[in-house]
């Protein structure tokens, strides 16, 4: 699996390379935005900072998106406000993590993202009952509704909809919603990922006659149809 790193920061570019070697991962490296906008399409992946030299990070999906290329793209980054993370998302960026980070992490980001890349264009269409998920376009509609969702709701439901009928544990939503992102307020309540079901539910199934969330009482949250 070969990933392009596009990081200005010598540093951080090594410990990224290094690191995703042990994990099974080629690594390349592009210093700036221009070069990686380059080099994109040849990888299966890219990781890259927003303060890049040239062309920001920002910029680089939004070229790469407008030429039609679907390289996934995760942003790692200090730049961690919401603000930043919806801009970037909305930008047309995969996934979105914020540094200091784990390369454990980064790398279990980076297979569910290629994972999702390499599925027949056929099976880009995910449906649960009348919910239906096309990732390629991050849209979700349960019937003749298109879901609103936001970025955290939206990380939440496409967890569950890469494994329909399977639990996902809470430990799992806590990763991919926060990563180890521990010093943010909305970690230091308990409650905090049973608020973001909630609010995933208040979209997802509240509206509607058929719940299709479940609650595993002890184990987690599984999506399917009963």
């Amino acid at each position: 699996m070969v990933v392009l790193i596009a990081e200005p920061d010598e540093v951080d570019a090594r410990r990224m390379i290094e690191g995703l070697a042990l994990e099974g991962f080629l690594c390349e490296w592009a210093r700036t935005g221009h070069e990686a906008l380059a080099r994109a399409s040849a990888c299966e992946a890219l990781v890259t900072e927003i303060a890049l030299p040239g062309l920001s990070g920002m910029d680089l999906v939004g070229r790469l998106r407008e030429a039609a290329i679907t390289t996934p793209l995760i942003f790692v980054t200090a730049l961690c406000t919401p603000e930043h993370r919806v801009r970037g998302l909305e930008a047309g960026a995969d996934d979105y993590l914020c540094k200091p980070f784990t390369l454990p992490e980064l790398a279990a980001r980076l297979r569910a993202l290629i994972r999702r890349s390499r599925m027949p264009s056929r099976l880009r269409r995910v449906g649960v009952a009348d919910l239906l998920w096309e990732p390629d376009l991050r849209r979700v509609h349960r019937g003749d509704h298109r879901l609103d969702l936001t970025p955290k709701e939206y990380t939440l439901l496409t967890l569950l909809l890469e494994r329909p009928g399977q639990v996902v544990s809470r430990d799992e939503m806590a990763l991919a919603l926060w990563g180890g992102e521990k010093h943010r307020p909305d970690l230091r309540s308990p409650n905090a990922l049973d608020a973001q079901i909630r609010r995933l539910r208040a979209k997802v199934d509240d509206p509607f006659d058929r719940p299709l969330l479940h609650t595993q009482r002890g184990r987690g949250l599984v999506i399917e149809a009963r």
